[in-house]
């Protein structure tokens, strides 16, 4: 059923971490131990012993990653490989059966997209438990590669081993950082994945400049991880193609539908969510002339204020690219005036009346803030992906019209 997980060729060390290392004999060993069909809860943390404990479960049965993906009484197919929740970056995670023939079909989508093979590493300091890192181990063990785990993301250590890898995966964040703390440029890297969340201008130009290879790219735990990824070896761009096997089109109202080989088929305990194959998301977006996809934000996440839609992402890299600020979260809070109101959580050193004089300049006047709240740091969830939810909590206690002695401080 999963004999596809581990090449056969493969020798030597499969993944490094902070207690040691593991071996391919012994991830081999693992799987192949027998088959019980009984489901595994497991909370990994990225160390060896997880990876092991990982190939060890999913060759007796599905396995059910994080506390939020445990599942709840709903019967699990004999079929599904592993149970994962999603993101939760809108509300609470759904869970996410996906079966041994997703995975393959993603793993080998993968594989031929980034030309990933046998002497790669790939650096992960993603939680193991989240699509994200999974999918890495399985794409790694499939073509016989090494993965380095880190125990946390710290840039400074995370950017030492950019040295040594030839991939790695990072949301915005953690790239940003990391070009903060480490001037150098960084040679022998084949690919660094960028997803989860809005790329601000100028971020993979920087990059770029600094051999870092940035490559936007767009998925989510219902289609195993990445649908799209821009091309290595191509210009840096804002824009994705599609991995071998998928097929993507927009809705009238710009949301993206994705079909293939490795979309799920519906939630754990629901009916199947696909129409004529196709998984609508909850993302927006365009096809463009060459099938690559541009997102441009996410459907549930538009404001609508004043009988207008704002797309918060599109608020959210204005404000970025002020040279001041350093991070951006852009919510709505319910008004008895305009249904809703924009409202920016906002990082950085500039003063509050200069940083509105400057996006007003930019931006309709319908999406520029008409609160700006100051915070030490944007709330994020445990994959370093902006929490919403959170960040709507957050203004909506603390929403008030600005000073104009205030200052992002």
């Amino acid at each position: 059923m999963i004999d596809w997980l581990v090449s056969d060729d493969a020798t030597g060390v499969f993944a490094v971490g902070p207690d040691g290392s593991v071996g391919y004999e012994e991830i081999r060993r693992a799987i192949t131990a027998g088959r019980t069909g009984q489901v595994a809860v497991l909370t990994p943390e990225r160390n060896v012993a997880s990876v092991l404990e990982i190939y060890t479960s999913v060759g007796r049965g599905p396995i059910a990653l994080g506390g939020a993906a445990a599942p709840t009484g709903a019967p699990v197919s004999v079929d599904v490989m592993t149970v994962l929740g999603t993101s939760g970056t809108t509300g609470a995670p759904k869970l996410v059966p996906l079966t041994a023939a997703n995975w393959k079909a993603a793993v080998e989508a993968s594989a031929t997209h980034l030309g990933h093979t046998a002497d790669d590493e790939w650096l992960v300091a993603m939680p193991l438990h989240h699509v994200g890192g999974l999918s890495v181990l399985f794409r790694s063990s499939h073509v016989g590669g090494r993965v380095r785990l880190l125990a946390d993301f710290d840039p400074v250590e995370f950017s030492d081993a950019l040295g040594v890898v030839t991939m790695a995966s990072v949301v915005p964040t953690m790239l940003r950082r990391v070009l903060d703390v480490d001037r150098r440029r960084f040679d022998g890297l084949k690919a660094v994945l960028v997803g989860g969340g809005p790329i601000p201008p100028g971020l993979l130009e920087e990059a770029w400049e600094r051999g870092i290879p940035a490559l936007p790219t767009y998925g989510m735990t219902e289609t195993c991880a990445q649908v799209a990824t821009l091309r290595p070896g191509s210009p840096p761009a804002y824009r994705a193609h599609l991995l071998p096997g998928l097929e993507a089109r927009t809705s009238q109202d710009g949301r993206i539908s994705v079909r293939g080989p490795q979309v799920f088929t519906g939630y754990l305990g629901e009916e199947s969510v696909l129409v004529d194959g196709w998984f609508l998301t909850g993302d927006l977006g365009e096809v463009l002339e060459d099938g690559s996809l541009q997102i441009t934000g996410r459907a549930d996440d538009v404001i609508v204020t004043g009988g207008e839609n704002v797309d918060p992402s599109i608020v959210e890299v204005t404000i970025a690219s002020h040279p001041g600020v350093t991070g951006a979260m852009v919510v709505g809070v319910p008004s008895v005036e305009w249904g809703s109101e924009v409202v920016c959580l906002v990082t950085g050193d500039v003063p509050v009346r200069s940083l509105e004089l400057y996006v007003r300049e930019r931006l309709k006047p319908f999406e520029v803030p008409k609160h700006w709240l100051v915070v030490s740091e944007l709330p994020t969830t445990a994959l370093g992906k902006p929490d919403r939810e959170t960040g709507r909590r957050i203004a909506v206690r603390g929403s008030a019209p600005p000073r104009d002695e205030d200052s992002l401080t």
